[in-house]
């Protein structure tokens, strides 16, 4: 028996890095006690694809009689479609295949989340209540991917741009800069105008005195793998209402893991609809709250959101047991 791996992981300058290192030995330790026998091949999709020039993928040419295949995504999404990953499966030859973390599978698992209670910056409840709302909403986007765009685009064609805190790569920013962050950035550069901010809630001014985050996700498309980032955790930790400018089935995720949402505080239809419409739908729910009592809201809301900050610490348990019990079912 033997277990192969290819791969690369965070660089060393990473505050995840030696995080992701224990993951993946973690996981090729339960591949050899659960599957003893044969070849088994696992792939750590970080940064995997024929689109990266780093010398991983082309590794793939020097295995043949692969027996198991293991396809690992845990910090990134899942870089290769479903037509590529079939495509590594049959050029090897494999008779099963096994798809961990990041995709809809039994395997699936949230590691992320288990890594911000160990980064995050501590904040007390007074930290985290709504003051004295001056903005309906923010949307923090740090790079400018194709849908945040559009809906930035659409959000200040209808001049809802005046409610809120809007950040988008170069074009709308803070003017904050890395060194404005000591939790968070791991030392890379400022390459899109906002700091890489993953361990905070940003600026506590700006915090305190917003209703609602929308929360701009990695992944949109509704048919990709669902990938959950701490831009979802963000407003669960830091007690506030959210919706989701990416997959819609997130919602249902997080109902079914025992967190509350808050899309039928709104007289709109925001989860079962089309990716195109996704965009509409969020600047109708906003354009409602030009005429609400948002402070009665977030008072009626607050148990709620004490509830998912509690519930988020108890996931993280969970989600690190599932982690170790991959083919075993051992979940709280």
């Amino acid at each position: 028996m033997a277990t192969f791996k290819i791969g690369t992981t965070f660089a060393r300058n990473s505050q995840w890095h030696q995080d992701e290192i224990n993951l993946v030995a973690n996981i090729e330790s339960q591949i050899n006690r659960m599957f003893p026998t044969g070849n088994n091949l696992l792939i750590n999709t970080t940064w995997f694809g024929p689109q990266f020039d780093n010398g991983e993928y082309i590794k793939l040419s020097k295995f043949r009689n692969v027996d198991r295949l293991f396809f690992l995504a845990s910090v990134d999404p899942v870089m290769l479609n479903r037509e590529q990953l079939d495509t590594i499966s049959l050029q090897l030859g494999v008779d099963e295949t096994y798809y961990i973390g990041n995709f809809d599978t039994d395997q699936q698992f949230t590691f992320i989340a288990t890594l911000l209670p160990k980064y995050f910056q501590n904040y007390s409840e007074n930290d985290l209540l709504l003051q004295d709302p001056k903005w309906n909403y923010i949307t923090y986007n740090r790079k400018p991917r194709s849908h945040r765009i559009e809906f930035i685009d659409k959000l200040i064609s209808t001049g809802l741009g005046k409610n809120g805190v809007i950040t988008l790569g170069n074009q709308y920013t803070l003017d904050e800069q890395i060194k404005d962050y000591a939790i968070g950035n791991w030392g890379m550069a400022n390459d899109y105008g906002i700091p890489h901010d993953i361990h905070s809630l940003g600026r506590m001014d700006i915090w305190q005195h917003h209703f609602l985050t929308i929360v701009g996700e990695t992944e949109f498309n509704p048919w990709d793998n669902m990938f959950i980032t701490e831009k979802t955790w963000k407003p669960i930790i830091g007690l506030r209402p959210f919706l989701i400018n990416g997959q819609t089935k997130i919602y249902k995720y997080l109902r079914d893991n025992g967190f509350k949402t808050f899309t039928h505080y709104f007289d709109v239809e925001l989860e079962d609809v089309k990716e195109f419409q996704v965009h509409d739908r969020i600047i109708d729910a906003l354009k409602s709250l030009s005429n609400k009592n948002l402070i009665g809201m977030y008072s009626d809301m607050l148990p709620d959101l004490r509830h998912n900050r509690a519930r988020f610490f108890e996931f993280v348990k969970e989600q690190k047991i599932k982690i170790d019990n991959l083919w075993t079912n051992t979940i709280l």
